[in-house]
């Protein structure tokens, strides 16, 4: 068989044809690999960091991210529908089945969560103005007090007295008013303060405690519902507002310091491993047929191998590379 000859039958790219079965040899040998073999852990951190500090000097990233997220927000901006009718319908009910599983998080772990600095401070002046305002109201005159409407009137004849009365009996009446006000508020603050702790407590009670699961099942489908019942121009408009630009030169910022230390490849290194640490031995056909996925990669890496080894066959240069090799 000559190289011409040679040449004709490698072009064949018919299914089960000389072509494939070359695509199928390579496929199998592949899968027949270590996965840590296949992707090893110190090229893989070197690839990525390569890839990284080539994205960290490009002049055109941002750019291309402001550009992406603004056509997002017009493409979003643009549509009438909910996040629900973007979906296919089988995602929303699957979404819904899940949140309404039992599960019950660890106590300790939603503490952590919710008793941070910021997080406390939000609560203890949300709490803190409700009870000022509340104090308010009780400290107001009789006359304009809802939580006054019971008392006598002898009682509500003596307050509007002092209200319109000039000279001392106004002045201790508007100065007692004042500084019961100023009793309330200093007890609010110092009620909050002792409450704020207990009231997370219950709250972490609520989320965590196992025989409240059903509840905590109803509020995660809840809170699903409405996220999925919000309209897409509305999310446009959220993106719109949000310095997603700002953020990113944030993050470029503290990716280029870290890219700069010296530790950055043996970190990125350690983090593969790690992640290879169950199944890095085992081959790579072995991990696909535990996970159900083996025939569907050696079916579509076969033909993805195949259409790209077609046009290199075919070409001009591996045509005189195999003249080459056979004379």
């Amino acid at each position: 068989m000559n190289a011409q000859e040679l040449l004709a039958r490698l072009q064949d790219a018919s299914p089960d044809g000389p072509l494939d079965r070359l695509a199928a040899l390579v496929v199998e040998h592949e899968l027949s690999q270590p996965l840590e073999t296949l992707f090893p852990p110190a090229l893989v951190a070197r690839a990525l960091r390569a890839a990284l500090e080539g994205w960290l000097a490009s002049d055109t990233a941002d750019q291309e991210l402001t550009s992406a997220l603004e056509h997002l927000h017009r493409q979003l901006s643009q549509d009438k529908r909910t996040v629900r009718q973007a979906l296919p319908p089988e995602l929303p009910k699957a979404l819904s089945e899940l949140a309404a599983r039992r599960y019950s998080p660890d106590r300790t772990l939603v503490l952590t969560v919710l008793e941070r600095p910021p997080v406390r401070a939000l609560a203890r002046g949300l709490l803190l103005n409700v009870l000022i305002e509340f104090s308010r109201k009780v400290s107001a005159p009789v006359t304009e007090n809802r939580i006054a409407k019971g008392f006598s009137g002898l009682a509500r004849l003596a307050a509007e007295q002092a209200k319109s009365t000039g000279g001392a009996l106004g002045g201790i009446a508007s100065a007692l008013s004042d500084e019961i006000e100023r009793q309330v508020e200093k007890r609010a603050r110092d009620f909050t303060d002792s409450a704020l702790s207990g009231i997370f407590q219950q709250l972490a009670d609520a989320l965590t405690d196992p025989g409240r699961a059903p509840e905590q099942a109803e509020m995660r489908v809840a809170i699903l519902d409405g996220v999925l019942e919000l309209p897409l121009a509305k999310l446009g408009r959220e993106l719109s507002r949000a310095d997603v630009p700002g953020a990113a030169a944030v993050v470029r910022k503290g990716l280029s310091q870290w890219h700069a230390s010296e530790d950055a490849t043996a970190q990125l290194e350690s983090w593969i491993a790690r992640s290879m640490e169950r199944d890095g031995k085992r081959p790579v056909r072995e991990v696909l047929g535990a996970l159900g996925l083996l025939d569907t990669f050696q079916k579509l890496g076969r033909e993805s191998l195949r259409a790209r080894l077609a046009p290199v066959v075919a070409s001009e240069p591996f045509a005189r590379w195999l003249e080459e090799l056979t004379r």
